[in-house]
């Protein structure tokens, strides 16, 4: 069984919430029992619940809770000394009460369970979040250490741009990571160029949703002396419109 898998598709804190099927209880108390891993994120979840709820408790309203008192009359009544004595209940003015109490009581639950979704909602995307940037740190640790990087500084034309270039010599293969470009307007696109004997070569188009992405990029043959990246056309162009170069760097 993949446990990292079943923590990550949002089982765990449907069992929490209470909002689990009785098969799927089960299968959660089970797999808790047999897994140290599934038992350890499922206390996490139960004690970052239980603290929210007792930092986010919402208490009863003083106000109301002082109205609804004052209308439960428990003055004591004689009881005619009659042959059969009638005995008046205070049931119905205890009953409303405590309806009004418990109707308050449900809709502070009620708030403090949607707000608690809502904040296992944003756990989870952060936790998401963190796990994407963790794997995007090790994909660059590795271009680090297996390729050479290039610095693609702006031009005069866009001086605050920039992006990296990591070129892989053993076969010629290379990434790009765009920092910073301006977002490019509609119809046109970003290519990126390997500079081969004095000669620009197409290396492929840059995505333009490239942030927080590290894009593979053609092949190039010959050894390069430079990348650069120009806007151009959607589509590309089979050469650079050099007035439109953003960022370039030497290898």
């Amino acid at each position: 069984m993949n446990t990292k898998e079943y923590i990550e598709s949002g089982i765990l804190e449907a069992y929490v919430l209470g909002e689990t099927t009785d098969q799927e209880r089960r299968e959660v108390a089970c797999l808790s029992k047999i897994y140290p891993e599934v038992k350890e994120e499922l206390t996490r979840l139960e004690l970052t619940m239980e603290a929210y709820a007792k930092a986010h408790a919402i208490p009863v309203n003083q106000d109301l809770k002082e109205k609804i008192f004052a209308e439960m009359n428990f003055e004591e009544t004689e009881i005619p000394e009659v042959l059969e004595p009638k005995i008046i209940s205070l049931w119905p003015k205890v009953s409303i009460a405590a309806a009004l109490m418990l109707g308050v009581l449900a809709l502070g639950l009620f708030y403090q369970n949607n707000t608690m979704k809502k904040q296992m909602v944003t756990v989870k995307n952060e936790n998401q979040k963190m796990a994407d940037e963790m794997s995007k740190d090790q994909k660059l640790i590795a271009l680090f250490k297996e390729t050479k990087m290039v610095k693609l500084k702006g031009v005069e034309k866009s001086p605050e741009s920039l992006a990296m270039v990591f070129y892989d010599e053993k076969n010629a293969s290379a990434s790009i990571m765009v920092e910073s470009l301006p977002k490019a307007p509609t119809g046109m696109q970003y290519q990126l160029w390997g500079i081969v004997d004095g000669i620009p070569v197409d290396m492929g188009m840059i995505d333009n949703q490239h942030e927080n992405k590290i894009l593979a990029m053609k092949n190039i043959k010959g050894k390069p002396a430079a990348f650069a990246i120009t806007l151009e056309k959607q589509g590309g162009s089979p050469t650079p419109t050099l007035e439109e170069m953003y960022v370039i760097g030497n290898v």
